[in-house]
């Protein structure tokens, strides 16, 4: 079981590494990926199952193909795919540069897609193989100065979704997964952003419990993971939560 897994050094990256790690009992091999190299070789000392770490800026789609065509040679095809890399810039849509706003969406969408048309060929020919894309709970309730994450993972969603139907006659298993909140660096940001205490009212998951319902979710084929369970609602009552988001979307500090 070869696992390529991006973002892997913090956060829901690590908490899927150690957790995929006790699923497989020690018997998977993890190509890990990220940008932090020191963290990611913690990473790998800390895990039962064989790995390798692979420190690149998964920002570059191009360097992301070279990374993962390297893992290949190396450890054979890859029989899980985890798209788990994302960035998220919190501000006033005008004030966010251009290139800052481009870097996130490669890093966010375009990545994801090239790995994936990199892994499905080999995906076909075997007939088997799973497809894991972290994507977001702001892919379903767009959020007030989240413009543009939010549309790169719903952009991320969709192609998901679309796959999961393009190739539903073959054995090929593609799950998107909707994290909200979850106690991350990530979410530290975001809480730096936001006036104080912004965030005090927002219900949160940890890493590891997302971890669990992902492994959960492929053992048992399902094509979607929303979690914290109480954002299930958001896609129940769509056009109520983002009218309620709009109106109660905190503003962030100016820069």
């Amino acid at each position: 079981m070869h696992i390529f897994l991006t973002g892997a050094s913090t956060g829901i990256g690590n908490a899927i590494a150690h957790e995929f790690d006790r699923y497989f009992k020690g018997e998977a091999f993890f190509s890990l990926s990220s940008r932090k190299k020191e963290l990611l070789e913690n990473l790998a000392n800390s895990l039962n199952s064989k790995s390798a770490v692979y420190a690149a800026d998964l920002a570059e789609p191009t360097v992301a193909e070279m990374t993962l065509d390297k893992a290949v040679a190396e450890h054979g095809p890859v029989d899980l795919l985890i798209n788990n890399a994302g960035v998220q810039n919190i501000n006033h849509f005008i004030a966010i540069q251009n290139d800052d706003a481009e870097k996130m969406f490669k890093l966010n969408y375009i990545t994801p897609v090239r790995l994936m048309r990199k892994v499905l060929p080999q995906m076909l020919k075997r007939n088997s193989g799973t497809v894991v894309n972290i994507a977001s709970i702001g892919g379903i309730t767009p959020t007030p100065f989240m413009s543009e994450y939010c549309a790169s993972k719903a952009a991320l969603a969709a192609v998901t979704v679309a796959l999961a139907g393009e190739y539903k006659n073959s054995k090929i298993h593609f799950l998107t997964v909707y994290p909200g909140p979850v106690k991350t660096a990530m979410a530290e940001y975001a809480d730096e952003r936001y006036e104080k205490d912004a965030m005090n009212y927002v219900p949160f998951g940890t890493a590891e419990s997302l971890a669990k319902e992902i492994c959960v979710a492929i053992e048992k084929k399902k094509t979607k993971v929303i979690y914290p369970a109480i954002y299930r609602t958001a896609e129940l009552f769509r056009e109520l939560s983002v009218w309620v988001t709009a109106q109660m979307a905190p503003e962030p500090k100016r820069t």
